[in-house]
This record gives structure tokens, sequence and C-alpha cells, in this order.
């Protein structure tokens, strides 16, 4: 303290008090001590505090006064009690020092210097450190001076304002936390008055608008070029609002400026004054843009689901149908031919059983093409082939049909070949169901044209019919897979819904396109098929012919059957021996491979699904023997998808046949078996 003084007192007085000198100085509310320049000396300080305790009491403020000659300093009780002096230990600058917090003691410092430079007041706030607590304190003083102008003392007042300030701190803090919810928040915040012009808008505004948010300070929707009608939704809602201070949702879209639809769920929330009328109100639009949009995915997928449900129950009625169909004369023909021996019955019946058993096998061939199509397996022979002779073998296919219903036929087709790189089978296939749907929806006598016409790179073909026609709604579906147009009524011609489809996917692959057109019900139909040309091939090397089958030798085969389905196997085993052959038939795997290491077999005739093992483990055990190295072994099966293809072909098998198969070719197999 002594060098403190000393220091003091050295230099050219008062003018120059050191910041470290002067820190038992307060910030607060100011006692008025009117010391003037040539005042007489103040009162000692013993004196000069008592009066003012009992207002200190009574108003919470602590005094203090400084006797800056002798550095005596005195603190009324109430600023003890702030700074935690509860004893009556004498106080000093030092006292001061210990308490007040490190970092604001250069801000006292520097009040009481600029008050001695300015000779004025001098106020700060401050901190102060109380039994490991913060106190916020505002003081002030007013330094006294002689007539020589040296600083005699100084006295002011000291408030707590912690309350205050905390409450402040706290709402700096929520205020920033608030910014930034509002700027990184993806809902649009707005504020409104009376007059409905913004007062407020968050910054996501702009990513929404391409308008920054002062762009709308001071301007109402109308005044920012809003949809009329959007707008005058949205006003209606302010306007009920401001009314009657209740809180209202709405809904509404906003095309942005790229042109991308967004969608809003706005509450709008009334403020409300001291006097609790509504002062403005406050939006918060929250983006539903990717709900919206899953939504209406949901909703568009739903429909889809209910139609193709309602499509698959008109599939599996009309499939029971096609069946039963078959089944019927099959059956009739079976009980004609226990009841009667007459030889002219038995033919009638077996050709009665052989037309509808080759109905079932077309009706079975295309479901298996909706399966390899829908796995995406079918797989094109692309070979560079004349269109011409795909069409004429689809007309012989379909040649009886229009003899049966006295059907009218005409072709027009170019003389020279019209090369495609092209599956000469699809093509055929492609024709086939064009020409015995036209042939369907036709009447008796009706009349059906295929023509063909060839532009510099692509070839039509045309199949147009005088039948029942379409409707506009008819032909937006007619391609759609198990679609029937005319499923029931007087214009029902039965079918599964399949074959346009198989069509669309089979000229798809082609690289090609279908078209249908129709002037509406009663007026006939146009399909045309268009497909890209190809070169003509330089040579006659250049055309991929199928390979002619081997022809069936006549001489005896040894063949074992194995198949579960006993009455197939048997009825096989009968009609390759009614044809000269010799013939075994098992039902387990085991037993084929007992019969087959037994028996000399010329060909092994394989049923995948056995009821012990399966038929790969079969043929794989059979190829493991040398015995079993070069017999030719086939697959006889309902299994047809290109996995069991790929199977079979990994375990040896020679052949994949699909049930049911033609017996032409099924004897093609046996004359090409090995001993003939």
């Amino acid at each position: 303290m002594t060098a403190m003084l000393a220091w003091l007192q050295g230099g050219q007085g008062w003018w120059w008090l050191p910041a470290t000198a002067l820190g038992g100085v307060l910030a607060g509310w100011c006692a008025r001590a009117m010391l003037v320049r040539g005042s007489p000396a103040p009162a000692p300080v013993r004196d000069s505090l008592p009066p003012f305790e009992s207002i200190g009491d009574a108003t919470g403020v602590g005094y203090y006064h400084w006797d800056m000659r002798n550095n005596a300093l005195q603190w009324s009780p109430q600023l003890r009690a702030m700074v935690g002096i509860t004893d009556g230990a004498a106080v000093t600058i030092d006292t001061f020092r210990q308490h007040l917090d490190p970092e604001d003691a250069a801000v006292v410092d520097a009040a009481v210097r600029r008050a001695l430079g300015e000779r004025g007041d001098c106020g700060c706030e401050f901190r102060m450190r109380v039994d490991g607590m913060v106190r916020h304190l505002r003081g002030s003083g007013r330094i006294a001076f002689d007539a020589d102008g040296r600083a005699l003392s100084m006295s002011g007042a000291v408030i707590d304002i912690s309350a205050a300030t905390e409450a402040r701190l706290a709402m700096a803090q929520r205020e920033r936390e608030l910014t930034a919810i509002i700027e990184h928040l993806p809902d649009v915040i707005s504020r409104f008055d009376l007059e409905k012009r913004h007062l407020f808008v968050s910054p996501c505004i702009e990513a929404i608008t391409g308008l920054p948010p002062q762009a709308f300070i001071g301007k109402t929707n109308a005044e920012l070029g809003m949809d009329p009608v959007l707008c005058m939704r949205f006003g209606a809602v302010l306007d009920d609002v401001i009314r009657n201070g209740i809180v209202r949702e709405m809904e509404f879209s906003y095309f942005g400026p790229a042109g991308d639809e967004h969608f809003f769920v706005t509450r709008v929330i009334p403020s409300f004054d001291a006097a609790g009328k509504v002062e403005s109100v406050m939006t918060i639009a929250a983006d539903h843009t990717l709900r919206e949009i899953a939504a209406r995915r949901l909703r568009a997928s739903e429909t889809l689901l209910q139609q193709a449900d309602a499509r698959k129950n008109e599939y599996l009625a009309t499939l029971a149908h096609e069946l039963r169909g078959p089944l019927a004369p099959i059956a009739t023909a079976v009980q004609l031919m226990k009841l009667s021996e007459r030889q002219q019955d038995w033919r009638k019946s077996r050709q009665v059983i052989e037309r509808q058993v080759g109905q079932l096998i077309e009706l079975v061939d295309d479901l298996m093409e909706v399966g390899r199509i829908s796995a995406g397996k079918l797989v094109l022979r692309l070979a560079r082939v004349p269109l011409q002779p795909a069409i004429e073998h689809a007309i012989e296919s379909v040649r009886p049909l229009f003899d049966g219903g006295g059907q009218q036929l005409t072709v027009e087709m170019p003389e020279q070949p019209v090369w495609l790189d092209a599956d000469s089978t699809r093509l055929t296939q492609i024709f086939t169901n064009l020409l015995t749907n036209a042939s369907k929806y036709s009447e008796a006598r009706g009349r059906v044209a295929l023509r063909v016409t060839v532009s510099a790179a692509s070839v039509a073909v045309v199949v147009s019919d005088d039948g029942i026609g379409l409707s506009a709604e008819a032909m937006a579906s007619i391609f759609d897979m198990f679609s029937q147009v005319h499923a029931q009524g007087r214009q029902a011609r039965g079918g599964l819904g399949i074959g346009l489809s198989l069509v669309r996917h089979l000229v798809g692959l082609h690289q090609g396109e279908i078209t249908v057109a129709s002037a509406g019900p009663g007026k006939g139909a146009q399909f045309t098929v268009h497909l890209p040309l190809a070169c003509a091939p330089a040579a006659q090397g250049d055309v991929v012919a199928a390979p002619a089958p081997d022809p069936v030798t006549a001489s005896s085969k040894r063949v074992l059957v194995v198949d579960d389905h006993v009455d197939g196997a048997d009825t096989l085993v009968a009609l390759l021996e009614a044809l000269g052959h010799t013939a075994d038939g098992v039902h387990h795997g085991s037993a084929a491979i007992a019969a087959a290491e037994t028996g000399n077999y010329d060909l092994l005739l394989l049923d995948l699904g056995l009821p012990d093992i399966s038929g790969i483990q079969v043929a794989l055990h059979v190829r493991g023997k040398p015995w079993g190295r070069d017999l030719k072994i086939v697959a006889l099966t309902g299994l047809g998808q290109q996995h069991d293809r790929d199977l079979t072909r990994l375990a040896g098998f020679d052949l994949h046949l699909v049930k049911p198969v033609r017996m032409e070719d099924v004897l093609e197999l046996v004359g090409n078996a090995r001993g003939g």
C-alpha cells in the first residue's frame, strides 16, 4: 500500500494516476458529492456514509467513499454484502481487486482514467467473484478536486444487476439459437403486419423463389406476383386469423422459377400485444414436396395394383374357361371310346383328342413365353433372313381358321426378298398371332388382308380386317398383358389376352414397333408392324438356315422312360412299343439308375421332379459311368425356366423338352438315338 501511495504522489499530480492504482472504483448509481475546486475539505470518512445506510437498506444500493489523500476506503453494509464480506474487516483497494473479475480490471481502470482526464463522472459495469459465483454490478462515482486540481476523493453507489444481466444474456442466447434454427430450418417462417405486408421472411425463401428475404419486406403477396387464386386463398386465411385470433392451417402448391412444383402445409399463428389484440401474424410453411410425391406414387401404385389384381382375376377366370374348353371334348371322346367299339367312333374320338390337345399345348406355350419374357430370358437367334418365308409359314398355320370360317385372306408381298436381321421362328410367331387375332375377331365370310410395304430403311407389314373393331379405350390397353377388350358379351372370342402382348415384346426385341388403328366398334382394325431393313447378303453363305432334322430311322431302339406321373410314363412306353421299340418305364430316380446300369439303353427320357432324387442327380450319376457317357439323355419335364435349362445343360443332358411335347418330336428323338 505504501508503494502505491508513493506512486500516486509522484509525477505531476493526480492527472496521471495509473490504472492499477484506481482498481477500487465501482460502477453504479452516482451519489452526487458536490465537491468543486476550492471547496472546504470533506468531512471525515466515518461521518460521510451513515446517513445513507437507511437509504441503501430500502433501495438495495451500496455506497462507497474513497479518500484519495490517505487511500482510505469505506463500503456500506449493502456493498459489503454484494461482494461477500460479512465481517467487520477493513476493506482496501486490494480487497476490491481480489474480488474483481480479471477480465474486467482493464474496463474499471479505463473508466477511472477517463474520469480523471475529463474531470467528469465515472461509471461502468463489471463482474465480481463472490463465493465462486459471478455477480454483475453497475457502479458510478464522482471525483472531488481541491483548488489546485488535485483529486481528493471519489464517492459513489453500486447496484446489483445480476438478475437483469443474466436475463439479458439468456435472451441474447435464445435469440442466437432462434436465429440459427431459422437459418437452417427448411420451413419458411414469415411474419405479416395487419395490412398483410411482410415484416420478416426466413433465408430459405431464396432457394424456393429465387428472391432474397429483403425483397419481401414491406410488400404483400400480391405485390410480389403471387398467383391471384393462391393470393386470394392466402389472404382470406390471414384475414380470418387477424379478425378472430385463431390458428389456421392451409395447404397449397407453388411453382418455383425452374417450373418445379413445391407442396406446402402452412400454419398461420396470431401474435398478440399487451392488450390482447392481434398485432401481427406468423406463418410456418413446411415443405411437404417429397411426402406429396411419395403419396402420389403410392396412390398410383395402389391403382396399378388394383388394376393388376382385377386383370389377374379376369385372367384366372379366363384360363379356367380356356382349359375347360379343350378338356370337355377330350373327356367326352374318352367316354365315347369306352362305350363304343365302332372304328368310326374311335377315329372321330382320336381326331377330337388330337385337336384339343393341340389347343392345350398352344395355351401352355403362350404361358411359357410370358414367363420367359417377364424374366428377360427370351433370346433371339438372329440371322440374315428374308421376310416372305416367315409370313408364308404363318399363313400355312392359320389357313384352317380362315377356311373353317369361310373368311377371305388376301396377301400382297414384294417378289424380291425383303432381308431382315431377325429370328425367323419369332417372325412367324408374330404374324401367326396377328392373323389368328384378325380371324378370331372377324365375322364368318369376313375379309382379312396382309400387305407388305418397303421404304428406304424399314418394312411395314399391315394386317387389317373388317371385324368388330376397337374403341379408343380398348386401343390404349390392347397390348397389355392379359388384356381382353372383348372378354364378355356377344363379341367375346375367348383367349387369355396374351397374344398381342407377346407380339409387342417380340417386335420390340427386333428393334421394331407395332401400332393399332380402328375407326371404332364394328369398323374393323388394323395392326402395323415396322421392322428395320438389312442389306441383302453378299453371298449365299451369309444366310443362316435352320439345320434340317435327321431322318427318322426305322430300326428298333431301347428307351428308358423315367417319370413319377404313372399314366404319362406308361402311355409313352406303350406308344413306343406300338411303334416297334423296346421301352421300359420307372417312376423313381433310384430305380432309373438301377435300370440304366443293366439295360443297355439308347435313349433316356428323364423327368426332373422325382420323388426320391432329382433327375439332375440321376443324369450326373449316369454321366459319371463309362457306359453312360455316350447315352443320349433328354429332359422331358414341366420345368421350362431358363435356370432349369441351365441346370440340365450343366448336368450333361443332350436336350431339354418342356411338356406337353408333340409326339412327332419324341419319335424323332428316338429315331436319332444311338444304335439306329
